[in-house]
Parts: structure tokens; sequence; C-alpha cells
């Protein structure tokens, strides 16, 4: 998946947000996953920055955040932080509480990746 370039994230430094989604049942993490949440999450944020993007992000000073999510629900903590500052600016554009920009947008977020997931199993199916 292409990163979502964020042009003015922090302090006018640009940002490319690297969504990806990660199984906890997968070999590398179930052990981990079965005893800490979110622990999938962090094995791929972990891998994201080790590959490729991060160095192209530091070539054009571009902060690279992954915004990881558990197949069961659980997000990483880099996509919490970048989410709860992206909706820290939402909610006092908008003139709302954060707490109802937070939950509106995992809402969509998670209704979005529902869509996304199922467009492949219905492709199959037709």
């Amino acid at each position: 998946m292409n990163p979502v370039l964020v042009p003015n994230w922090d302090l006018g430094k640009p940002a490319a947000f690297d969504l990806s989604v990660t199984s906890t049942l997968q070999s590398s993490a179930l052990l981990e996953a079965s005893v800490t949440a979110g622990s999938a999450a962090l094995l791929a944020e972990n891998r994201k920055h080790k590959n490729s993007s991060d160095k192209k992000c530091d070539e054009l000073r571009w902060a690279c955040i992954p915004l990881v999510v558990e197949t069961y629900g659980c997000w990483g903590a880099e996509a919490v932080a970048a989410l709860s500052k992206l909706a820290g600016r939402l909610s006092v554009r908008n003139n709302e509480l954060k707490s109802k920009t937070i939950f509106s947008l995992y809402s969509r977020l998670g209704l979005t990746l529902v869509r996304a997931n199922c467009r492949p199993i219905l492709s199959r199916l037709t």
C-alpha cells in the first residue's frame, strides 16, 4: 500500500503515513501477542522502521509514521499517537470535543478497513 502523504504534519514538517494490518496469529508474533496486547503491532512498526521507507523519508526530511492495526483491532502505539494528534487538530477545527472526534476517527477507519478487507473476498465469489 502506498503511504499517505501529509504536507504539514508537525511544525510544517511533512509526514508519510504507512498504513498496514498485521495478524496476531502469525508465528513470529503469536506467543507475545497471547500475553501482551499490541505486541504484533509493535513488531510491525519496528519492521516498517527497518525497511527502506524510513531511509527515503530521511532523505526527503519527512517523518515516517507507521499506522499499524492488528487484525483484532488493536492499534500500534505510533498510530495511536498520530491519530490522537490528528483528532486534536480536527476537534479544534470543527469546534467539538476531542473525545468525540477520536471516536469518529476510529469508527471511520475501522469501517474503511473492513470494507477494504471484504473487497478481495467478494471478488472471488463473483
